[in-house]
């Protein structure tokens, strides 16, 4: 992905989310309790920072970013950064860092950019320590609702990501399911320590007609490739 595949309109909607208590919070909380302490972490696809700085205000770490866009990356620092560093394509730039940097690395909504999603993670392998840990997110187009959607509708942004883009211009170019990002990770020497995706339910009404907030994770956590709108694993490096 480089900068212009991603305009500043989109990081102008991130900055109004709550940055102590968004939807992505959940999901720190249960990592922070699962890892314990960090020293160092790595941000990559920093955006504007909003979703690493709870976890740098949590941990007290030493927190770094990396992003395509100068833009988010001005904005990223005012919200805490120690240091910030530009790329230019993500497909092909390797991290300008040194091996085994980094105890700890977010990486988040970036992968669906990439045409190559394997050498990015191939980078943050590299620059993680030995049995560092990794948290990746990615979304989740076809849960069975939005493949109902994609079937009235045709449209492959089934949960309206982007409204204003075109088809020819559409920012995600990669689809994953849970199965074929878990086999990504293995390919590269990560293993999945928890399994966060059902923190993303996809059940419309769901509250009506299963009301249990215990069973609705349930079924997310059996089915999450039809009921949970992304996919977020807790790895470490092997």
């Amino acid at each position: 992905m480089r900068s212009e595949h991603f305009p500043e309109k989109y990081f102008d909607d991130i900055a109004q989310i709550n940055p102590d208590n968004n939807y992505f919070s959940p999901v720190w909380d249960a990592a922070l309790k699962e890892v314990g302490e960090i020293h160092t972490m790595l941000d990559v696809g920093c955006g504007n920072g909003i979703f690493s700085a709870k976890a740098k205000r949590k941990t007290g770490c030493r927190l770094v970013g990396v992003d395509g866009s100068h833009y988010a990356l001005k904005e990223a620092k005012v919200r805490g950064f120690d240091q910030l560093a530009p790329i230019n394509d993500f497909n092909t730039d390797p991290l300008p860092f040194t091996e085994a940097e980094f105890d700890f690395c977010l990486c988040k909504d970036l992968l669906e950019h990439l045409l190559k999603p394997d050498f990015m993670l191939s980078q943050i392998h590299r620059v993680l320590k030995s049995r560092g840990y990794l948290l990746v997110h990615v979304p989740n187009h076809f849960t069975l609702y939005g493949r109902l959607k994609f079937l009235f509708t045709n449209d492959i942004d089934t949960y309206r990501y982007f409204e204003d883009a075109n088809r020819w211009d559409f920012p995600h170019i990669r689809f994953f399911t849970h199965d074929s990002l878990i086999k990504l990770l293995g390919s590269l020497d990560f293993t999945i320590i928890r399994d966060l995706s059902h923190h993303f339910p996809a059940l419309p009404y769901g509250r009506y007609w299963l009301p249990l907030p215990s069973l609705r994770e349930q079924l997310i956590r059996r089915h999450p490739a039809q009921f949970a709108e992304g996919f977020t694993f807790l790895a470490r490096k092997a």
